[in-house]
């Protein structure tokens, strides 16, 4: 038989339901890193840190005796990361934001099923967890959040990785 099956034809263009999911997924999230990144741009830093500090306060007070152990001392690191970020919030946020457009033109170009969007993807994804900690610095609260973020985007990039052979 020939390959003029029109209906071969179109199932080789086809984009998988698991390839459609994790591309829309990574829209949003992509979308969310653009607005997130603006946000680091405009927002007032003093304004984070007065309340990061009132926050941490109140909390410190509500744990009474504890504070002074394991739980005040991450608490003492998380506030030293906010005031770090807020430190770098412009720097940061550029890179958030230019980060965030490179995922997204790779996840646009594995939507249209072109495999050169795969190793966008995954270079955007690397920087995105070498960024917070280059700003952040290498404290167990910076690692464990970026720890957790490096997880989302390994199970991103298995899930694309598993759909490379429906690309060209």
């Amino acid at each position: 038989m020939s390959d003029t099956n029109p209906m071969a034809a179109n199932t080789a263009n086809t984009r998988p339901t698991l390839l459609t999911i994790i591309c829309i997924l990574s829209f949003i999230m992509g979308a969310w890193g653009v607005f997130s990144g603006v946000q680091n741009l405009t927002k007032d830093q003093n304004e984070v840190l007065e309340k990061a500090r009132a926050d941490m306060e109140k909390g410190k007070a509500d744990l009474g005796e504890q504070a002074n152990g394991l739980a005040g001392r991450m608490m003492d690191s998380a506030m030293e990361i906010t005031e770090r970020a807020a430190a770098n919030a412009k720097p940061i946020g550029m890179a958030t934001i230019i980060v965030s457009l490179v995922s997204l033109f790779g996840v646009w170009q594995m939507w249209n099923l072109k495999k050169s969007g795969f190793w966008l993807y995954l270079l955007a994804s690397i920087a995105g967890l070498v960024v917070p900690l280059v700003f952040l610095g290498g404290s167990m609260m910076a690692i464990a959040s970026v720890g957790f973020a490096g997880f989302i985007s390994l199970v991103f990039i298995i899930l694309y990785a598993v759909n490379l052979k429906h690309m060209h």
